[in-house]
Order: structure tokens, then C-alpha cells, then sequence
């Protein structure tokens, strides 16, 4: 296994070792056309404070404006070209490493920006140039990904010949036609709320609704109508055909000055809120709002789960002036993010289907005796008389009947059939059991294991259930060692190859100012520097990921530790 794939496979043991920390947006929603005003704007960023102080991984205003225009970048298309004339000087003065980092950063910014004619042709200028700089120091990877990504776009793109090289052009050549001889997937493009342009990795396709073939691949899919723009997104054309819709209705309603905030109607709150926490790129998204009841102000707060788009739980406090008290506000921030309640807090999330618990696992009960047959031969008990004061206890016993206990039957006889230990079990951890109801019981309705009988001096029955531990915490543990000892391996091996190749390229030079050696091959020392830096960086980062893996691993071993007897789940004392 290369480092890559021992570093994703360490990345993914540690996230589940660990958990991975979500991240969280908060935003402002009200009703269009005008959408947020200032004063709910102040509180959006009041809550936001709040859930910050209480949990970490709050996105930022800036960035949430960012992501929502589709802007990911703080560059300009100026400062870009700026940034390549300045490559350019620097590859001609025999500098070709730096030249490929600042094309690299060129095209990455490229990429983040806002789709239009003038940036599409600046990344397609420096992709170019990349891939000519990349395969003069060797960097065949680099060279050939740069080429692909041009040949996808622009199968019909000539260098220009006063600029490349014959061999590049060929090369060129080369590369389009295995892109030409990849399988052709097609992808629809449709808009929702209004016509836009539909942008392919940067290219204008033209106003959606768009059906195009492409090469088999990633693309990056965006939409730009006037000065409204919907971020662009990755689809994947590996494998099937896609169509994909563009929503300009959801970016109309953006208004990245108020909170951010949203203008949304009541019925389309739902799937603009979760569609818009898709945009942002945050896992939870907390939404404030207001409403009116009985003449007053209350400021509404929910908090959406975007990747199951479900609403989690909703809650208000009542504004006072225009504004909420600080600890009012704290207390709704605790009540989003943990549940909490409090009396300055009305819960008002809906009431939604609860799946019923799991039955409780039952340690295997003992053989119960068969009854002698003088027992057998003695009538069963009558129950006694229903009393006025015994009412609530009988009511009480038909709700548990109806919940899926056996029912009595008529005239007051036991059901034929036992109910399950499961269930009696399930039914004694919700309440301390009477031993007044304990000795009224029939025979035929105990569990299938017997308690010691309770005595009427005898203390009130409490059930123990002994905790267990989480299933995954012991191999997942064991997997996070394991990967530890591998990175650990990994870190040395690629310290002792950082340490030959250093070696072998400082043999190549002499002097300070360093100069090649007679018969000394330039690219041959840059390919070894190159590789020494990834070498050392790959060591470093391999080594970091054994100590925290190990951690966890001492961590998750620890808490899996089952310090308790083994024998039973439940256990009765008395």
C-alpha cells in the first residue's frame, strides 16, 4: 500500500476512533420579498456567538458568504494574471520549481472563483503552462493531469507553436486522443427558477436547459444569471449518465448582508433552508426567525440536520423591545444544541414518529421447576374485589396491557400464556416495582426466571443493569494500534529515503552558492530535491498520524475495558 493510501486509511480509523466534528451555520430566515432586516440580522449573529461559546466548528460570516456566491477564493482575475506573468519570469530564470507551485496556486484559485469567459481562458493559459514547467523537472503526474483536464474541455485546442515545443505539442496530441477513446457520458443540465448560464469546469455551455456528451470523469458544475450565481458542485460521469438541476430560485432569495439570511415564503422554508446548509457545506445549520403570538415577539430557533434534512428541534424565547435578553439567548443556543430545557424556552418542535426502544437483552434465565401435581390440582386464585382507591393502579395496568402485555380475560381469570421476560423486564425499568402488586400477581404470570420472593418488610426491588460497552469501541481500537505500528514504519522508511536522496542530490553540487558539478544532470537534481521534500513531508505527516492514532487507540482500549463480572446484563438486589 502506497503512503497515500495508508494516510486515507489512518484518516478514517482515527475519524471513527474519534468522531469527526461537525460543522455548524447559523443564518437568518424571513419572508420575500425583503427577507431578513437588521434587527433579525443582529440576532442571527447574537446566536451564532451563543452556539459558538458552547460548541466549536461554527462557520463564519465571511465564509458563508463566500460559499454561498460561489466564491471560495479571495483572489481577482487581476491579481491572477499578475501572479502568472510573474511564473513566467521566474521559469525563465532557470527556477522551475517555483514556477510549477505559483501555476498550481493559479489554477486552484482559478477554479474557486466565480465562472466567466475571462476565467476560463486565464485556467486554461495556465494549465498549459503548467504542464509544460511540470514536465521539464520531471513531473510526468503533474504534467499528464493538467493535459487531461485541457483535453476533457478543449478537444480541439492547438498550443501555440511560438510558444511550446514540437514534442509537448505532440505530446498534446497524444493525450487527446485517449481522452477521445474514453467511454462518453451525457449530462443534463436543468434550472429551476429562472434560466441562467450552465458552466462545465469553467466553460460556458450556453443558457440551461443543457444536454452535452463529455469524456467519462469528475466535472465541476456551476450557473451564473446576471449577478445571481449558484455554487459550483462535482458530478461524477464515471460511470452513468447524469442530469442535475441548477436552483437560481434559492440564490434569488439570498441575502448574504442580512445574517447571511434567506427570503423565503413559509411553505418553501424547508427545502430552501436545507438546500441552502447544502451550500454552505455544514452538517447542522441553525435558523432564526420570528414570530408572532398573542401580540408579542418571540424569536424562533431550529436547527436542521442537512444530510438527513430533518428538522432536529425548534424552540423560542420572547424578545423584549426588539431584542433578547443574553441569557435567554445562551439558553436557546443550549436548548439547539443539546436538548437542554429551560423555562425562558418554549419547546415548539413538532411532534414527530418515535420509533418504540429496543427490548432489553436478557441473560439466558434458569430452568423453572415443573409444578408438583398437588399444585397443579390447587384452583387458581380469584382476584380480589376492584376498590374505588385501586381504580388508578387497575387503569394504569390496562395502559401497559394495551402497550403489549398479555391482557386479562374476562371474569378476572390469568391469560393462558405468560408474558415474555423481555418485556417484563422492559416493563419493570420503567418504574421501582410494588411488592404489594409483586404478591398479587398470578403464578402464571411471573417471569421466566424467578426473583427472591419479596416480603412485605422487605425494601422496594431495584433493578441494576450493568452498562455495557460499545461494540465497535474494542476493534476499532485494535485497528487504530495496528495502523499506528504501520505509520510508525512508514515514518521511518520515508525518513531513511528523504535522507538517501538529500545525500544523493548535495553530491551533485559544490560550493555556497551551490553550483553543479562537471557532467552534473540539473533535472536529475531537481527530481531528487523534489522527492527528498515529499519524502521528509510524507514522514512527518505518516509520524503524526501514528502518535494520534495511538492515542486514540489507548483511549478506545481503555474505555472498551469491560472492568465489570461478566455473568449477567440484569441482575436484581434487594
Amino acid at each position: 500500500m502506497n503512503v497515500r493510501g495508508v494516510l486515507a486509511l489512518a484518516g478514517a480509523l482515527f475519524a471513527l476512533g474519534a468522531g469527526a466534528s461537525e460543522r455548524l451555520g447559523v443564518i437568518s430566515v424571513a419572508d420575500p420579498p425583503g427577507g431578513p432586516d437588521a434587527d433579525l440580522a443582529e440576532l442571527a449573529h447574537q446566536l451564532r456567538a451563543a452556539c459558538r461559546d458552547r460548541i466549536g466548528g461554527v462557520v463564519d460570516v465571511p465564509t458563508m458568504r463566500a460559499r454561498l456566491l460561489g466564491q471560495a477564493s479571495n483572489a481577482t482575475l487581476s491579481e491572477l494574471d499578475r501572479a502568472y506573468g510573474g511564473a513566467l519570469a521566474v521559469y525563465q530564470n532557470g527556477e522551475f520549481e517555483s514556477a510549477v507551485r505559483t501555476l498550481r496556486a493559479i489554477v486552484e484559485d482559478l477554479e474557486s472563483l466565480p465562472e466567466s469567459d475571462d476565467a476560463y481562458a486565464q485556467w486554461t493559459r495556465a494549465l498549459l503552462r503548467l504542464a509544460h514547467a511540470a514536465a521539464t523537472i520531471g513531473l510526468e503526474r503533474d504534467a499528464q493531469a493538467a493535459l487531461l483536464k485541457l483535453a476533457r474541455m478543449e478537444p480541439t485546442l492547438q498550443p501555440d507553436p511560438d510558444q511550446y515545443s514540437p514534442g509537448y505539442r505532440r505530446r498534446f496530441e497524444e493525450v487527446k486522443a485517449k481522452v477521445r477513446a474514453l467511454p462518453k457520458r451525457r449530462l443534463t443540465v436543468l434550472a429551476e427558477g429562472g434560466s441562467g448560464v450552465v458552466y462545465v469546469n469553467g466553460r460556458n455551455m450556453g443558457p440551461a436547459p443543457v444536454a452535452v456528451s463529455l469524456p467519462a470523469g469528475a466535472y465541476r458544475i456551476g450557473g451564473a444569471a446576471d449577478a445571481l450565481r449558484v455554487p459550483s458542485f462535482t458530478v461524477d460521469l464515471e460511470a452513468e449518465d447524469r442530469t442535475v438541476v441548477l436552483d437560481f430560485a434559492l440564490a434569488d432569495a439570498i441575502r448574504v448582508n442580512a445574517g447571511p439570511g434567506l427570503a423565503l415564503a413559509p411553505e418553501q422554508r424547508a427545502y430552501g433552508i436545507i438546500r441552502g446548509g447544502a451550500w454552505l457545506g455544514v452538517d447542522k445549520l441553525v435558523v432564526a426567525s420570528r414570530v408572532v403570538e398573542g401580540g408579542a415577539q418571540f424569536l424562533l430557533g431550529s436547527i436542521y440536520d442537512v444530510r438527513r434534512g430533518a428538522l432536529l428541534r425548534e424552540g423560542s424565547v420572547r424578545m423584549v423591545a426588539g431584542s433578547v435578553p443574553a441569557v435567554n439567548l445562551g439558553a436557546l443556543a443550549s436548548f439547539l444544541l443539546t436538548g437542554q430545557s429551560s423555562r425562558d424556552v418554549k419547546d415548539r418542535t413538532p411532534d414527530l414518529p418515535r420509533q418504540p426502544p429496543a427490548p432489553l437483552i436478557v441473560a439466558s434465565p434458569a430452568p423453572v421447576p415443573a409444578p408438583s401435581p398437588s399444585a397443579t390440582a390447587q384452583p387458581a386464585p380469584q382476584p380480589a374485589p376492584v376498590t374505588a382507591s385501586q381504580q388508578p393502579k387497575r387503569a394504569a395496568a390496562a395502559a401497559a396491557t394495551a402497550a403489549g402485555k398479555p391482557a386479562a380475560l374476562e371474569g378476572g381469570k390469568p391469560p393462558p400464556a405468560s408474558p415474555s421476560p423481555a418485556r417484563t423486564v422492559a416493563a419493570l425499568g420503567s418504574a421501582t416495582p410494588d411488592p404489594k402488586a409483586a404478591r398479587s400477581t398470578p403464578a402464571s404470570a411471573s417471569l421466566a426466571f424467578t426473583p427472591p420472593a419479596i416480603s412485605s418488610d422487605s425494601p422496594a426491588a431495584v433493578l441494576t443493569l450493568r452498562p455495557r460497552r460499545a461494540a465497535w469501541m474494542r476493534p476499532t481500537a485494535i485497528a487504530s494500534g495496528a495502523a499506528a505500528v504501520v505509520l510508525a514504519a512508514v515514518a521511518v522508511q520515508q525518513g531513511l529515503s528523504a535522507s538517501g536522496k538529500s545525500s544523493d542530490a548535495d553530491a551533485m553540487v559544490v560550493g555556497d552558492p551551490p553550483t553543479f558539478k562537471s557532467g552534473a544532470d540539473p533535472a536529475r537534481y531537481y527530481a531528487l530535491r523534489r522527492d527528498a521534500d515529499a519524502a521528509q513531508r510524507n514522514a512527518y505527516v505518516s509520524a503524526g498520524f501514528g502518535v494520534a492514532l495511538a492515542a486514540a487507540a489507548g483511549a478506545l482500549g481503555w474505555m472498551s475495558w469491560d472492568r465489570t463480572p461478566e455473568p449477567a446484563v440484569v441482575a436484581f438486589s434487594f
